[in-house]
């Protein structure tokens, strides 16, 4: 279905008492099946604080629709049964029918506490997402659905999430995908496992000397990079 939005920004729309933020492409054609990226913010006391995010959105041209979801409080909540797992639900059924969406393309991206409930989804609605990218953050998941493609980026001196967090969710990844221990070089300074299931690569990109930073200028190319290789 379509909807019509203000291009180029971030439009608000609610949900069962719930704020999202829906940026549709410059030159939006309510006929195109669009790839979609949900962001999920890193933890924030700003009323703002779904702008804690990767900016994506600078990269995707006119690509893609970018998301942006709010957590119930200033982190994410990533238990099965509290508030924002339906709500990250809610998000992905208005968006897709309220706008024109390829859902063969879900894409999630997500920083620090959004990395751990990306990571999450990427386990319990792992059929329904294409591709994950990460950064300061992870999860590793039982009994998953689905095997999404997935990045992590992480900080070696990371002082707030140990760079342990996203080791393991990577693991996850690597077996969940079928890949190999071994690895080639990919866009600096990370790494692309060999032998992964068909479409499904895990990539690994370990940072030096940024503590928990955003890094914005590395992953904000690196994490459109990823995807748009997934289109």
């Amino acid at each position: 279905m379509a909807s019509t939005a203000t291009q180029e920004t971030f439009a608000q729309r609610t949900i069962e008492g719930r704020d999202l933020w829906v940026r549709v492409p410059p030159g939006y054609d309510p006929e195109r099946a669009y790839p979609v990226i949900y962001e999920m913010h890193g933890c924030s006391s700003a009323a703002t604080r779904e702008d804690n995010n990767v900016p994506v959105e600078n990269h995707v041209g006119d690509a893609a629709i970018v998301v942006r979801a709010r957590a119930a409080a200033n982190c994410w909540d990533t238990s099965t049964n509290g508030p924002d797992v339906p709500y990250v639900d809610a998000v992905m059924d208005d968006v897709e029918n309220a706008f024109c969406v390829d859902t063969s393309k879900r894409f999630m991206t997500g920083y620090s506490s959004g990395s751990f409930m990306t990571h999450v989804m990427g386990c319990i609605r792992g059929d329904k997402l294409r591709g994950i990218a990460s950064i300061a953050g992870g999860q590793a998941g039982n009994d998953c659905t689905g095997d999404p493609a997935a990045l992590l980026i992480h900080d070696a001196n990371d002082n707030t999430v140990n760079i342990s967090a996203s080791l393991g969710a990577r693991d996850n990844h690597l077996t969940r995908n079928a890949c190999a221990a071994t690895t080639m070089p990919g866009d600096d300074p990370c790494v692309v496992y060999d032998g992964c299931a068909a479409g499904k690569p895990v990539v690994w990109c370990q940072t030096s000397m940024q503590d928990h930073s955003r890094q914005d200028q590395l992953a904000g190319p690196i994490f459109w990079s990823f995807i748009d290789g997934l289109r």
